[in-house]
């Protein structure tokens, strides 16, 4: 036997033990990756209602401008009210559609950034509703009197005061903003913080991003 054959036999042994190594490797992540689809898949399921909750909102709304099309002081609550259940259902629908789309064969860092991106997608969005929820329920009065009760908020209420509390929903905006800069630090190191983010991006997501965080470790050892 030659140095040519020897170098040969060498070269397919190290074929075959790259393959055994992948095919390992594979076996090892197959269970892991497992869970992670489990989880999005619950956390696909569990974000349904609130899609179609968002679509019936969005209907009835569409309904209630037409019925009052030319009545302005209702018809521009209800389209500001419509845009943000419009919103919300496109943003769930972006996300459905990021879940189902995942290919867990892909390498574990683009899985990875692909979860990751779609937990801050899921925050982003909490967080504009947690800072428009001052501006929300003043609409929300004067659209909801006149859709189930038939009842003029206008009339009920002061137009000072309606416009007064439409106001301090704005000034609490900045404010927010203002202490959540201002804390930001030291509630990252609150568990009860820590809980919320965790409940606001889908404990699902969560679990689904340690599973393969856990890979992306064994990967680097």
């Amino acid at each position: 036997m030659d140095i040519d054959d020897l170098k040969q036999r060498w070269d397919d042994q190290d074929r075959k033990l790259d393959t055994l190594i992948r095919l390992n490797t594979r076996l090892l992540q197959e269970p892991v990756l497992n869970k992670a689809a489990t989880a999005m898949t619950r956390l696909s399921w569990l974000m349904l209602p609130e899609m179609i909750l968002n679509l019936l909102v969005c209907g009835w709304l569409g309904s209630f401008i037409a019925d009052h099309l030319h009545q302005a002081r209702f018809v521009i609550p209800a389209v500001a009210l419509d845009l943000g259940s419009l919103a919300l259902l496109i943003a769930g629908i972006r996300q459905w559609a990021t879940i189902w789309s995942l290919d867990y064969s892909a390498p574990i860092v683009e899985i990875q950034k692909r979860l990751g991106n779609l937990k801050v997608q899921r925050v982003r969005v909490t967080k504009l509703v947690f800072l428009t929820a001052p501006l929300v329920w003043t609409p929300m009065l004067i659209v909801g009197l006149k859709g189930f009760l038939h009842l003029d908020a206008y009339r009920m209420f002061s137009l000072s005061w309606l416009a007064a509390n439409l106001a301090v929903g704005i000034a609490v905006i900045p404010l927010a903003v203002w202490i959540a800069r201002r804390t930001a630090d030291r509630m990252q190191h609150s568990p009860l913080i820590q809980t919320l983010l965790r409940d606001i991006a889908g404990y699902n997501l969560t679990a689904a991003l340690g599973f393969v965080g856990t890979l992306a470790e064994f990967e680097k050892e």
